[in-house]
């Protein structure tokens, strides 16, 4: 019996060194790597690897884990499936300490976030990685990191940026790296089509698919493909549009590619409709209506269905027209409020994030907001062509739709909140965003601060200089003084050349110091402009809360009086309001040293 357990403990020793040796003999790391190349080439090779993979998971180590279920995520995002995709990183997450995996997964995660309209918590992801990459010297992660942006930079309509981050990685992956020379010229020629440089667009596209089809990237010659039908489309090359769209459609159903398969099909039922081809319109038409109400589908739907009430107003089916047309109106709807949700989850990461000092910054309002107005304009115009050519029918909907369309464009006369040459708050949302954190201060107790300044004889720039001049150094005061704010302190234009900051929970010893040090940050700027120089001063004023104040209102006074102090008493100077202080007529400070 001793001699029995004896072999059968050898046996079983022998079984699992023979187990070990066959996990160590598979290079699982240039499966991983097999994979990612065949996510872009050979989508069905990667469904196989995956469940290769997947079966030894057990050997695995965690950072191979990790970088399965990154690659996984991939997989689930061609498919549409977003929030599987979500859930995969976040396990991926846990698993890995290492920068560069890291990396790719917040990159991922914040397109997942994007993709279920779940703005603030990609923009949140986003940051993370931001702070990563200033501490990462990679050329490979920076331009990877830069093309994920870019496609995040996309969703959110923010094109010249999308540029921007694709060129920069377009120099950085030259000779080093072809699948990211080749994602970066796609954004590139995408960025110039959204941008409505439809030749500029069609070159740069054409390019970029002889490029990737050289180097063996399937996936990027179809999106190509699918951007130069649309160049094609807008300069009314109808032909030529549809036989892009159709070898884009073929080559993404071998990805199963779910989401750019719908977008195709939206396109070519437009262009269908243009080529008066009314069945095969309508066909493709439907395919793209038919799909389950989900937030991914809203803006083919849309298309769809605009294609689809063209086809019923040429055949004269007008009640059938009004009826896709109210459909087309309520997708519209939901497009605008996507719009408002980004602007809105944008300016909340703008507040929380406060203008840090970083490589690559984050999303530029202004411009999302002013994307977001030109699409409100080109809707109304749009949606004035449908009414107008079924008006004989439906002269009762032009009423109902014309007073609809007029409550939208006041809505979105409220959206600008930026002064528009600084990029800092304007006066309006400056103020109210400032009486609404006076009121939180107030019922903590706490201390309230607000330094007003003026620069000094900037009148005398203006005339001697031009307004070019003048501008120019606006914009470098606020230059100046925005990084010496803190994360709670509101910067405001207040008009003119006087700015304002709001400081919540700041007491005025602080106050005084943080007005000094910008009092020396304006006098430190190197004004040297149009071959000429001049000086650059401010005077400021500091006023802080008393027990008596129960609004903005009596600070604004106490504080507008500091600063005509500092003015009177020879400019370039900082004054604390004290009681007793008075204002000083502005004529007379305009008498003894030129208008300010």
């Amino acid at each position: 019996m001793y001699y029995l357990r004896a072999i059968i403990l050898a046996l079983i020793v022998c079984l699992a060194h023979s187990q070990a040796f066959a996990a160590a003999a598979i290079d699982y790391d240039s499966i991983l790597d097999e994979l990612k190349a065949s996510l872009i080439a050979e989508p069905a090779k990667s469904s196989d690897l995956i469940h290769l993979l997947k079966e030894n998971v057990n050997v695995l180590t965690r950072e191979q884990h990790a970088r399965l279920l990154s690659l996984e995520s991939n997989k689930e995002l061609f498919k549409g499936e977003y929030a599987k995709a979500y859930s995969l990183l976040v396990e991926a997450e846990q698993l890995t300490h290492s920068a560069s995996l890291l990396n790719s997964i917040y990159l991922y995660q914040a397109t997942a976030l994007m993709a279920l309209r779940n703005y603030q918590g990609a923009l949140e992801a986003m940051a993370m990685n931001l702070s990563r990459i200033e501490e990462i010297d990679d050329i490979t992660i920076k331009m990877t990191s830069y093309l994920r942006l870019a496609n995040l930079y996309l969703d959110l309509q923010v094109f010249d940026e999308v540029k921007r981050y694709a060129t920069l990685a377009f120099e950085l992956s030259r000779g080093i790296s072809a699948k990211e020379q080749c994602y970066a010229q796609l954004y590139i020629g995408v960025s110039e089509l959204k941008q409505s440089n439809y030749q500029e667009a069609k070159s740069a596209l054409t390019t970029a698919r002889s490029y990737c089809a050289e180097h063996n990237i399937p996936l990027i010659v179809a999106m190509a493909n699918k951007g130069i039908g649309s160049a094609c489309f807008e300069l009314g090359e109808y032909s030529d549009a549809l036989k892009q769209f159709q070898l884009a459609l073929n080559q993404y159903r071998q990805f199963q590619y779910q989401l750019e398969i719908n977008d195709v099909n939206s396109l070519l039922a437009e262009t269908y409709l243009s080529l008066s081809e009314y069945d095969n319109a309508v066909t493709y038409a439907q395919r793209v209506i038919s799909l389950p109400d989900d937030p991914s589908h809203v803006e083919v739907k849309k298309r769809a269905t605009k294609a689809m009430v063209g086809v019923l107003e040429k055949r004269g089916d007008y009640s059938q027209a009004y009826k896709y047309l109210a459909e087309y109106q309520t997708l519209s709807e939901n497009l605008i409020n996507e719009t408002k949700a980004k602007a809105y989850a944008y300016q909340m990461a703008k507040f929380e994030n406060a203008e840090k000092t970083r490589e690559i910054k984050m999303l530029n309002q202004d411009r999302a907001l002013y994307t977001a107005q030109q699409k409100l304009v080109d809707l109304a115009r749009s949606q004035e062509r449908l009414v107008s050519t079924i008006i004989i029918g439906l002269s009762v909907l032009l009423v109902i739709f014309s007073v609809n369309m007029f409550f939208q464009r006041r809505k979105y006369k409220r959206l600008s909140q930026l002064d528009q040459l600084t990029k800092i708050l304007n006066r309006g949302t400056g103020q109210e965003a400032a009486e609404i954190s006076f009121v939180d201060v107030l019922a903590h107790g706490g201390a309230f601060s607000v330094i007003m300044f003026d620069l000094d004889l900037f009148k005398s720039i203006n005339d001697n200089y031009g307004h070019s001049a003048g501008d120019w150094a606006l914009k470098e005061v606020v230059a100046a003084i925005k990084p010496l704010t803190g994360k709670q302190d509101l910067f405001v234009r207040m008009g003119g050349e006087e700015f304002a900051l709001f400081l919540p929970y700041c007491t005025a010893t602080d106050a005084l110091a943080l007005a000094e040090r910008c009092r020396k940050a304006v006098a430190k700027i190197d004004n040297y402009s149009s071959q000429k120089t001049f000086a650059l001063t401010a005077s400021f004023g500091v006023c802080t809360s008393v027990e008596a104040d129960l609004s903005l209102d009596p600070l604004m006074t106490r504080v507008d009086i500091a600063m005509y102090q500092s003015k009177a008493n020879g400019r370039d100077r900082v004054t604390c309001y004290e009681p007793g202080m008075t204002m000083i007529p502005q004529g007379n400070l305009a008498l003894e040293a030129g208008d300010d």
